[in-house]
């Protein structure tokens, strides 16, 4: 019986030992081990975190000196990350960085891939001297002059799948008199535009230029029906654009000069070419823009001063990736948006335009 009671003693304690362990093992007073780090961002691009492979990626601009990054993390109270934010880091090899939360150590490795940079523009002259339409010259020499060492201007004739190599944004301004049809020679080149576009290539189409949504087979909607094509004369008036409140909306706006209304004005008084390349949204049901968003991951950014309220035509559109298009376009078919004076006067709003444009290409620029 003795023996007994000794045994049962030993055998309570045992598992009351075998209970203290575990409880030892088990417990934690940090945080989780398998996602300790929250965000990281380079160079203030915010890079993706998967926790399961212990990887950390970023999409930087092709002109980063990969040498010399800032890197930026977060992680909960009582986790030290090393390298430590705020650190200058040389990427251009993958580097591992360590968070440690006091029990478990947890290695991430970070690795950059280099976006295309070159903003190209797309002209049917051999140089951009040689453009025809004095409104496409204009825009091609803005790009050159704006973005400098990152620009590049490609011919119709010179398009192709090399050409295209590096390039981020395609800046494409089509304008006529008589017809808003595309160009023959894009249209001989749709396939390397159409492959350049599905592959993630992103497109900013103006004036006339905007017709290249359709032809790509991105717009299928058959509502871009407001076409003006005529030669245009004198109207004292000064025409805006409205902006809807969205988030692209306002990055499309910043930096412009805006009226007490909230409306943006692009030509002041004198000749105007009038060529508007326009979606009209009277067949779709109310809320009209929202339905077009639905029906053709579409978004109007903008319209006509005085007709943003009823949402009764798109003006400027941002065609988000869709379907097999891993690119996006943004139109913008405003005819008011003119980028030369056909009576030599200079554009009192000149400078809105171009910047709705530049704001234009440096969104899509970043994605």
């Amino acid at each position: 019986m003795k023996y007994s009671k000794i045994t049962g003693m030993l055998a309570v304690l045992f598992l009351m030992g075998l209970s203290s362990c575990n409880e030892r093992v088990n417990y934690t007073d940090g945080p989780s081990v398998i996602d300790v780090i929250e965000s990281v961002s380079i160079n203030g691009v915010a890079a993706s975190v998967d926790h399961l492979s212990g990887t950390i990626k970023a999409s930087l601009p092709g002109n980063t000196d990969l040498a010399s990054v800032s890197f930026e993390a977060t992680a909960p109270g009582g986790v030290t990350i090393s390298p430590p934010s705020g650190t200058t880091l040389d990427l251009s090899s993958p580097v591992a960085v360590v968070a440690d939360n006091g029990v478990s150590r947890r290695t991430y490795t970070i690795t950059v891939q280099l976006l295309p940079s070159k903003i190209a523009f797309l002209g049917d002259g051999t140089a951009i001297a040689e453009i025809s339409d004095d409104d496409v010259m204009e825009a091609a020499r803005w790009a050159e002059e704006t973005y400098g060492e990152n620009f590049t201007y490609i011919s119709y004739e010179e398009l192709s799948d090399e050409a295209l190599n590096g390039v981020n944004v395609l800046f494409y301004v089509h304008d006529q008199v008589g017809s808003s049809a595309q160009p023959q020679g894009v249209l001989d080149k749709l396939n390397i535009l159409s492959k350049f576009y599905v592959n993630g290539g992103k497109i900013v189409a103006g004036q006339h230029g905007t017709g290249i949504v359709e032809e790509l087979g991105r717009d299928n909607s058959g509502l871009r029906t407001i076409i003006g094509t005529g030669e245009g004369g004198s109207n004292p008036d000064t025409w805006g654009i409205g902006f809807t409140n969205s988030t692209i909306a306002n990055i499309l706006t910043d930096g412009v000069v805006r009226n007490p209304d909230g409306s943006v004005s692009v030509i002041d008084g004198g000749y105007k070419e009038d060529h508007n390349a326009m979606w009209t949204m009277d067949p779709l049901d109310a809320p009209k823009y929202a339905s077009f968003q639905s029906m053709y991951d579409a978004e109007v950014l903008a319209t006509w001063d005085w007709n943003v309220a009823s949402q009764g035509t798109g003006g400027i559109i941002i065609w988000h990736p869709s379907g097999r298009f891993r690119g996006a376009i943004i139109t913008l078919g405003i005819g008011g948006m003119e980028w030369s004076m056909n009576d030599g006067r200079t554009n009192a709003y000149g400078q809105n335009i171009r910047t709705i444009y530049k704001n234009a290409i440096d969104y899509l620029k970043s994605l």
